[in-house]
């Protein structure tokens, strides 16, 4: 009936996946869950390992990191059920009926692709994950009401379920090997193959959230993946927020300009960026002025 695929990277799982297995026996359905780590070797996978003492559960520690699609993909490939239910691994289910809303939605004709949507902590962390959060808040805790008026737009690879039959058709693209926007593609290629994504409220909390550096950092590399998805047309630019804002630019040649400007000003952006008042404006003008600044290259 229903697999629970789990992709990690150095960190903890055991409790997630036991709050999923409470909920799972409560539903007596047949269910698997699955947890690769993608080759972190970290010690954390000494304390995984007791995934595999609980029943129908299972957790391997990869030897090798293929890159956040292709560990996805392996993970349906190993699955025996129909359904697929892929969270990511620093989530907890904001709901004690989160399995319950998942199963009601197989049993809803031509619904082969739900997602739940995200929550954050209403709760302010420390200063040096403040951007994260502020970000989080802002542009991925979204109401099940805006996401209804453009379902495919509002997508996360971090909490959704798939019909097994429809995930052999379009599959997350293993050529992304580097950090960022594999779900971005994923929502889009359901698109052009015609299949809804069918939007529930039925969150999970993100709770890992990055220190402010390696979010900046993470923002550059899915930046420059997002470059590279349009140089492949493996994307069109009208469909992406970023990209589009940047062909404008280019087409009244003011991309120099905004390069220029970037590489003058970036330091002092991300003070604002580490400070206690993260701007989200900054934060978009940090990113539309890294584009520019790395298109030539």
């Amino acid at each position: 009936m229903l697999s629970i695929l789990i992709p990690t990277y150095n960190y903890l799982v055991v409790s997630l996946v036991k709050s999923l297995h409470q909920q799972l026996l409560e539903q007596n359905i047949p269910f698997e869950i699955i947890s690769f780590d993608n080759g972190s070797k970290s010690k954390l996978n000494l304390k995984n390992e007791e995934i595999n003492k609980i029943n129908f559960c299972k957790f391997i520690s990869l030897n090798k990191n293929g890159g956040r699609s292709k560990i996805r993909n392996l993970l349906a490939q190993n699955a025996k059920y129909d359904w697929l239910l892929f969270l990511d691994a620093d989530v907890l289910p904001v709901s004690e009926k989160f399995i319950e809303n998942y199963l009601e939605s197989t049993k809803i004709k031509n619904q082969k692709v739900v997602y739940g949507g995200l929550k954050y902590d209403d709760i302010k962390p420390s200063k040096d994950k403040l951007l994260r959060w502020v970000y989080g808040k802002n542009r991925e805790e979204i109401p099940l009401k805006t996401r209804n008026l453009n379902p495919n737009q509002h997508f996360s690879s971090a909490n959704f379920l798939i019909n097994k039959t429809v995930f052999n058709k379009i599959k997350f693209d293993e050529g992304l090997t580097k950090y960022g926007h594999e779900d971005t593609l994923f929502a889009i290629d359901l698109k052009n193959k015609n299949i809804a994504i069918h939007q529930i409220d039925n969150p999970v909390f993100h709770l890992g959230l990055d220190v402010n550096k390696t979010f900046i950092e993470k923002t550059k590399k899915a930046i420059e993946n997002l470059l590279y998805l349009q140089k492949k047309q493996k994307i069109n630019s009208d469909e992406i927020k970023l990209l589009k804002s940047f062909k404008n630019l280019k087409k009244i040649k003011l991309n120099s300009v905004i390069s220029f400007f970037y590489k003058k000003c970036s330091k002092k952006m991300e003070f604002n960026l580490n400070s206690n008042n993260p701007s989200l404006l900054i934060y978009d003008i940090y990113k539309i002025g890294y584009l520019c600044s790395i298109y030539k290259k």
